[in-house]
């Protein structure tokens, strides 16, 4: 992500991560969504489990580790994880940073990531906060998730 490119409505502030809506269903004819995320150490979503659409994950750049179910794996640049609905799952960036793409298919729950989150002012990760639990679990509710759990601990 080019911190000097031109802010849009499609950039967030996403529980400390710059997130970059991509493609959203409009894109797509409901499709699919592609959001591009940028993450600093340590971050991990609460476990979550979604019921109407999978999710994918590419890392551009960077080193995460995945849970899914419970069962863990670890990927670098260029790594990809399927994330079936129904299946709880979270990840951690462990790198100083890490840039990925999340897809979601069918589209729709992209929208939980802009009722979650706060219009970007720059192209670069916000100020460090602690997340706001509270929104995350209010906002999800309509999209067919919740949050089932801790993120994952620090590595």
């Amino acid at each position: 992500m080019d911190a000097h490119a031109a802010v849009s409505d499609r950039d967030r502030w996403f529980v400390g991560t710059l997130l970059t809506i991509v493609a959203d269903g409009r894109d797509t004819d409901g499709g699919l969504a592609l959001m591009e995320q940028r993450a600093r150490a340590g971050f991990s979503p609460p476990r979550h489990v979604h019921r109407r659409e999978d999710t994918a994950m590419y890392v551009i750049d960077g080193e995460l580790t995945v849970d899914l179910d419970g069962r863990q794996s670890q990927l670098g640049t260029g790594g990809f994880a399927w994330l079936p609905r129904d299946v709880p799952h979270t990840f951690r960036v462990d790198s100083d940073t890490a840039t990925f793409l999340e897809i979601v298919t069918p589209a729709g729950f992209e929208q939980y990531h802009v009722d979650a989150s706060d219009p970007a002012s720059d192209r670069t990760l916000p100020p460090q906060a602690s997340p706001d639990i509270a929104r995350l679990v209010g906002a999800i509710g309509p999209y067919g998730a919740e949050i089932i759990g801790p993120p994952l601990d620090p590595a």
